[in-house]
């Protein structure tokens, strides 16, 4: 899985820039930056996660190079429920996504997964279509990014590992 340290050093130097701004009116910036730096770090630990299970347990070249175009290539977004559980079923059929859920919820992680991706994609897609010019929007700041990440982290090493133990 994608390491978590270079997200990690980005999301505190961008808080430090947020901080102490040159320009006061700059601190937006730095968290829309943190929020959309995150997000990309997520959806790269996804497709990751899918390209080793697929690298890993897939015999035929055939078959891994389609999870590579279909799978993940047409997926655009880190969001549970649309994206991510998505590229899962594709990957390992209905029946061992259950299995797979039922694990991630005995562990108590599935709700927090779900829910905070979801959380995150909406900041997302807000923080992504609109401009600075003209519209008063404020974002939390990148330590509430790193909030995300510590949480994430882990229940992201424990859904590689899950997947891959099935």
């Amino acid at each position: 899985m994608q390491a978590k340290q270079p997200i990690e050093d980005l999301l505190k130097e961008l808080q430090k820039l947020y901080d102490s701004p040159v320009n006061p009116a700059h601190k937006d910036y730095y968290s829309k930056l943190a929020l959309l730096e995150l997000c990309g770090w997520l959806e790269h630990v996804q497709d990751e996660i899918i390209k080793y299970y697929s690298d890993t347990k897939l015999i035929e070249q055939k078959n891994k190079d389609e999870v590579n175009t279909f799978v993940i290539g047409k997926t655009y977004g880190f969001d549970y429920v649309d994206h991510f559980r998505p590229m899962i079923i594709k990957l390992i059929g209905f029946k061992q996504t259950e299995a797979f859920e039922n694990k991630l919820k005995a562990a108590g992680h599935f709700q927090i997964l779900r829910d905070q991706l979801s959380s995150l994609w909406a900041l997302r897609k807000r923080a992504a279509h609109t401009s600075f010019v003209g519209v008063t929007i404020t974002y939390q700041s990148p330590s509430s990014m790193r909030t995300y990440l510590n949480s994430l982290y882990p229940i992201l090493a424990t859904v590689e590992s899950e997947l891959n133990s099935l």
